[in-house]
């Protein structure tokens, strides 16, 4: 990413909003929004590959972070 670049979407260097929209759910993304996955968890950790650890209580949640490595 370059933090130079002259464009009006740019807003390291051009304060404010940018002109226009800066993303848009696609379809899916929407319809799961209105019709989520009925799930006891309650807790996620991002991987960082693109994967994800659910979790139902607060301790496997932490487990879960620390099999990953993350800090808080």
């Amino acid at each position: 990413m370059d933090l130079t670049v002259d464009s009006p979407y740019n807003t390291y260097i051009h304060p404010g909003l940018p002109p226009g929209a800066i993303c848009n759910p696609g379809k899916d993304a929407i319809l799961a929004a209105l019709h989520p996955a009925k799930t006891d968890y309650l807790y996620f950790v991002a991987k960082g590959d693109g994967t994800h650890i659910f979790s139902r209580t607060h301790k496997e949640h932490i487990n879960a972070k620390k099999g990953i490595g993350a800090t808080d």
